[in-house]
């Protein structure tokens, strides 16, 4: 329910301030004084897109604010999916300026003018003689009929699962046609992470590995040095420890001559020590690196395979190997996990079909059993509102295949004339007839479903007094459960208002202004007279308004 309107700097508009009840609310005014211009604020506040070329005073901001109570329209899973505040009392606000600067604010909360426009749609729907679109609309139909159907929950839960299976059969598709790319690749990535394979990287010490590599490569340097080095100790001649072993004889002589000497050949004893240890470890040396042919030629392919895989995957390093085997193993992994998830998604959409075949087929009975019903309901309020030969027929077909309304498609067919053809709604009606087609529908959704505000702009042009009288009836029965507002330009209607708001034009010395007003019962009297009589109110015209104000 729209419980507050301010409009600033808009239009003629300067400043406007609407507080709002619920029930049916009349606006009237002379043309040209404003309605139009309100209602287009409103919808700037619902997602239209900003016009800046209207702004009253082109050097200050427009400034738009309305207040929604919202308590009773489900629309907190909206809020959660747009991750909005939600609060029972939504305030939205709008501000630009000249230069096209624009500002939109859910209960404080920055959006896009995309957020606003769906928030909009579900708070307030806006009905005209040029514009009652939505009654086309097949979906609107369908959502009529299940609402008197008494459907709505079972069909919201149906199309919840409709959209999930939906998803999950999209989903399977795309991973049939991955598989099918996949195929190829898997068994490529097969065949290049069992070559890794081959090379035991897991079980290979790879710095070792290139150690004795390296040994294998230059063995004959080493043991070819090694020996040199085993000649140069064991030559009795010039060999080290000889000249060592004479010269600890030669010191020992002299030791006892001079402390000196004695500190000479204690030297010399601890390098002959270190002389010993050393030929002692060339010795050994010599067989440490004494490889079989059998693990030197082990060892010369285990490297060569390593060298030949780093030079096929363009790498560097043979420890990149690891890396890149571990890289291939996740991509195979990736392509399994997207088999494994096709066979559990298949049983999923199985189990959904089921569930949506059983559900679609039980709300399709629940319909066929109430469209002669509704027929009748609708044809019984357009006699009341100046139609009594208009009919309506409800074509319900059946499908076999699952859509989103299950196994059902509607069409609402319209003949105005007695003796006329049933021709879909759109090629049939005139604006006026369509305008009391979509009166009778949301009369009897009312009844139904909780609707958003419901504004009617100028619905009643061109009718009777009579039909003017009962359009006003169905307003009142329809106000006693949503929020409805009228623009009108008929007494009858404007009467029969639990509210009443006049919109007029004042002209000074440079500007024109709009304002708003809500009428005291004397003010009420003088503007239905007016809008009986003319500019001219006459005694009979005060005496008719006063009876249609006690007739409300």
């Amino acid at each position: 329910m729209l419980k507050r309107l301010e409009i600033s700097n808009y239009a003629l508009i300067e400043n406007v301030s609407l507080q709002l009840s619920g029930g049916f609310t009349a606006i009237t005014g002379e043309t040209g004084a404003g309605k139009s211009i309100i209602l287009k604020a409103l919808n700037l506040l619902l997602g239209d897109r900003a016009d800046t070329s209207v702004l009253k005073q082109s050097d200050k901001k427009c400034f738009l604010e309305a207040e929604f109570d919202i308590s009773g329209l489900d629309l907190e899973l909206f809020f959660e999916e747009e991750e909005l505040d939600f609060e029972p009392s939504c305030i939205i606000r709008r501000e630009f300026t000249s230069s096209g600067k624009s500002r939109i604010f859910v209960n404080d909360t920055p959006v896009q003018l995309t957020q606003l426009k769906s928030l909009g749609e579900r708070l307030v729907s806006i009905h005209s003689q040029h514009q009652t679109l939505e009654i086309l609309a097949n979906n609107f139909q369908m959502q009529v009929l299940d609402a008197f159907a008494g459907i709505l929950k079972e069909v919201q839960q149906y199309q919840r699962s409709y959209r999930d299976y939906r998803n999950k059969v999209n989903e399977h598709i795309q991973l049939k046609l991955k598989d099918l790319e996949n195929r190829k690749e898997k068994d490529y990535l097969s065949f290049l992470i069992n070559e890794l394979k081959m090379a035991d990287l897991d079980h290979t010490n790879l710095e070792d590995l290139k150690i004795k590599s390296e040994l294998v490569e230059n063995a004959q340097y080493i043991s070819d040095n090694i020996a040199l080095a085993k000649s140069v100790f064991d030559n009795e001649t010039f060999g080290p420890l000889n000249g060592i072993r004479t010269l600890l004889d030669t010191f020992e002589g002299l030791k006892k001559f001079d402390p000196k000497y004695a500190d000479i050949h204690a030297r010399l004893l601890s390098l002959k020590i270190e002389m010993d240890d050393l030929a002692n470890e060339i010795d050994d040396q010599g067989g440490e690196f004494e490889l079989s042919d059998a693990e030197a030629q082990q060892i010369k392919e285990k490297m060569d395979l390593l060298n030949s895989l780093c030079f096929k995957h363009n790498l560097s390093e043979v420890h990149e190997l690891k890396a890149l085997q571990e890289d291939l193993q996740s991509k195979l992994d990736d392509i399994d996990g997207n088999e494994d998830r096709m066979h559990e998604l298949e049983a999923e959409i199985e189990q959904l079909k089921s569930f949506l075949t059983s559900s679609g087929q039980e709300i399709a009975k629940k319909r066929s059993s109430r469209t002669e019903q509704l027929k009748q309901e609708v044809e019984k309020i357009l006699s009341g509102l100046g139609m009594p030969d208009a009919q309506l027929q409800i074509e319900l077909s059946t499908t076999n295949e699952l859509g989103s309304n299950g196994f059902n498609e509607v069409e609402f067919l319209f003949n105005t004339n007695k003796g006329g053809q049933f021709l879909p709604i759109r090629k049939v009606a005139s604006g006026g007839e369509l305008s009391r087609l979509m009166l009778a529908i949301l009369s009897i959704l009312s009844e139904h479903k909780k609707l958003p505000t419901l504004i009617f702009d100028e619905i009643d042009t061109g009718v009777s007094g009579e039909v003017a009288s009962k359009i006003a009836t169905e307003f009142v029965k329809m106000g006693k459960r949503i929020q409805l507002i009228s623009i009108t330009h008929l007494a009858q209607v404007a009467a029969r208002g639990q509210m009443h708001l006049h919109v007029s034009k004042s002209t000074g010395a440079d500007k024109t202004t709009t304002q708003v007003t809500e009428l005291n019962a004397d003010e009420r009297v003088n503007e239905l007279a007016k809008m009986i009589s003319g500019e001219q109110v006459t005694e009979a015209a005060k005496e008719n308004a006063l009876h249609l104000l006690n007739i409300s």
